[in-house]
């Protein structure tokens, strides 16, 4: 069963913006890295959306 966070606040959601960017990582480019859809990480970008948690860690282990 997977357990679903909300993207958090503006602040964390912005965070992983920057820190995607900071990278060079396009959308395509975290999405390929991450196994996730383009969708999926604009998702994790946008506050106060439900996402799977699974998807959060994926991509703050690549962006990290």
């Amino acid at each position: 069963m997977d357990q679903f966070a909300t993207a958090d606040n503006t602040s964390a959601a912005a965070r992983r913006r920057k820190a995607r960017i900071a990278k060079g990582y396009s959308l395509e480019d975290l999405a390929i890295a991450t196994g996730l859809t383009v969708e999926e990480i604009a998702a994790a970008e946008e506050p106060l959306q439900i996402v799977p948690q699974h998807h959060l860690e994926r991509i703050e282990h690549v962006i990290s």
